[in-house]
C-alpha cells in the first residue's frame, strides 16, 4: 500500500510539472510577435522599384486562406525577427497572394497574381524566387517541407552570393 501511494505522489507530481512546462511553451508561443514587413503586393511596382533601387526582389507565391504550408512558411521563417525582417531590406519583397475566396484581395489584383504564376512558371505553393532587378530569375525555392527555418536561411545565403549582397 505504500508504495501504491508512493506511486501516485510520484504521477501526481510528474503531471503537475508538466502542466507547468506546458503552459510556460504556451506563453512562449504567444509571445512571438507578428514581424512588420513592407511586402509590395503589385508585381510591376515591385520591379520597377528593384530597377530604380537596383535592388534584386524576392517574390513570395501564397495562397493566404488555403495553404497550410504557406502559413506555416510565413510562421517559421518570414516570422523569425529579427532575421528575416533585416534580410528583407536588401531586397524588393513581393507577396503574389492567390486566395480562394473573393474578399481577401481585388478581384483585378487576383488576375494579375494568376497571370504571374503563369509567366513565371509558378505550379508549387508556396514558392520563393529569387529575381534580379531587371526580374530575371536567380533562384527558386518551393514548397514547405518541415519547420527547420535553416533550409529557407541556406535559400537566403545562396541569394546573397549570387546578388553580392
Amino acid at each position: 500500500m505504500k508504495m501504491y501511494s508512493f506511486l501516485l505522489i510520484l504521477l501526481f507530481t510528474g503531471l503537475v510539472n508538466a502542466q507547468e512546462s506546458f503552459e510556460e511553451n504556451v506563453q512562449d508561443v504567444e509571445s512571438i510577435e507578428e514581424v512588420e514587413i513592407n511586402w509590395f503586393t503589385d508585381f510591376k511596382t515591385a520591379k520597377a522599384a528593384a530597377k530604380k533601387q537596383k535592388k534584386p526582389m524576392l517574390v513570395y507565391f501564397t495562397g493566404s486562406d488555403w495553404c497550410k504550408p504557406c502559413v506555416k512558411l510565413k510562421k517559421d521563417f518570414f516570422n523569425t525577427p529579427p532575421q528575416f525582417a533585416e534580410a528583407s531590406e536588401d531586397y524588393i519583397v513581393v507577396m503574389l497572394d492567390i486566395p480562394y475566396r473573393d474578399d481577401i484581395i481585388s478581384l483585378e489584383q487576383k488576375k494579375i497574381n494568376k497571370e504571374m504564376q503563369k509567366k513565371l512558371r509558378v505550379n508549387k505553393f508556396p514558392t520563393l524566387l529569387a529575381l534580379d532587378h531587371n526580374g530575371r530569375e536567380r533562384n527558386r525555392m518551393e514548397r514547405y517541407s518541415f519547420p527547420d527555418p535553416q533550409y529557407y536561411w541556406e535559400f537566403m545565403n545562396n541569394n546573397e552570393r549570387l546578388f553580392g549582397l
